[in-house]
């Protein structure tokens, strides 16, 4: 629901009826992950997608039905369902889709005070969890990153095995005491951390903010990052060393890094940070000769090389790239592969 969060917020504004479709299950080559999301108004506008355009016309019909009885609806599509049939589903997947009305919050204060805090939530990029019982009446109770719960908890799961379920990242479907639940997760967004506002950093903000990053951007170079400050627009963008502001912010697992000034003034500073963290990624820009000067550095400066072996350098998987666009494509990929990999493992 992340993707299409503000357009909740604006269509819940509005005062309007609508109906949320979640994925909650997936079986073989589904076309989207669960947690994908649609919103449907009773007007047939719709936001988001749960399959690519392969069912929503489907998904559509059912919260129409969902709108005017204000009963969720629980259905699978398949490659063997007629209405996935008829919307063109040919991928050999799967999908199961949970329909439900959007919180009454005009009537019930107690899906007020949940729909309030899951936005203070996602706002405020805080890690949080939405229990649904998947059921007629759909009843939800959130857990937030500090451990507080905000709804019944009359006939969910324990806040002990949501408190893993949070920390774990994943939604799913669980089941408890013969009940099922789905379990969406809202992790806080990847952070995309450029250490140079360069020809490259343009189009690789653009990408970033494709896929959700938030970005932050630092260049001790005043004239540098007030020209890119001009043409895109980074989260942040810091115009100081990195010894200077690298140590105050959160250098952790959701953190994705890459140099890319050219000057080991600059660059290594930051590298001997990012190195002494937990972030997942950090990508250095240069040739492969560049790069082996680069080690010899961060060797004398006392930097283990197996530590130095976590750098990703050349930057970016090996597409040919040369213009600034394709090296930007290059290191996104290369982010998103690393990524992937990393919650695959999880």
């Amino acid at each position: 629901m992340k993707d299409i969060f503000q357009q909740v917020l604006h269509w819940e504004k509005q005062g309007k009826e609508f109906a949320i479709a979640t994925v909650v299950d997936t079986w073989r080559s589904a076309p989207r992950s669960v947690g994908s999301s649609m919103i449907i108004d009773s007007k047939m506008n719709i936001v988001g997608s749960v399959s690519g355009g392969c069912v929503e016309g489907a998904v559509i019909k059912v919260a129409q039905e969902v709108i005017k009885d204000q009963v969720a609806v629980r259905k699978k599509y398949g490659v063997s369902n007629e209405d996935a049939w008829s919307a063109g589903l040919s991928c050999g997947g799967a999908i199961e889709v949970f329909t439900y009305p959007f919180f009454n919050v005009s009537s019930d204060l107690v899906q007020m005070e949940i729909w309030k805090e899951l936005s203070m939530s996602l706002t405020n990029n805080r890690p949080c969890l939405l229990a649904t019982r998947i059921s007629n009446d759909a009843p939800h109770l959130l857990l937030s990153h500090e451990g507080e719960l905000t709804g019944s908890t009359d006939g969910f799961p324990p806040k002990t095995r949501l408190n893993k379920i949070l920390a774990s990242g994943k939604s799913s479907i669980v089941r408890y005491r013969d009940r099922a639940f789905f379990i969406h997760v809202f992790p806080a967004n990847d952070h995309l951390l450029i250490i140079g506002a360069s020809h490259i950093s343009v189009p690789l903000v653009q990408l970033a903010g494709i896929h959700g990053f938030d970005i932050t951007i630092v260049d001790p170079r005043g004239v540098f990052a007030d020209s890119l400050g001009a043409i895109c627009a980074p989260d942040k963008l810091l115009t100081s060393w990195p010894a200077e502001v690298l140590p105050n912010l959160k250098l952790d697992s959701n953190v994705y890094a890459v140099t890319l000034t050219h000057d080991p003034k600059i660059d290594d500073q930051a590298l001997k940070i990012l190195l002494d963290s937990e972030v997942s990624y950090i990508g250095a820009l240069g040739s492969t000769r560049t790069h082996t000067k680069r080690m010899k550095r961060l060797q004398e400066a006392g930097i283990d090389a197996r530590e130095i072996e976590r750098i990703y350098a050349p930057v970016g998987l090996n597409i040919s790239a040369g213009s600034p666009d394709e090296i930007a494509l290059s290191i996104m990929a290369q982010i998103i592969q690393v990524k992937n990999a990393r919650l695959s493992s999880d």
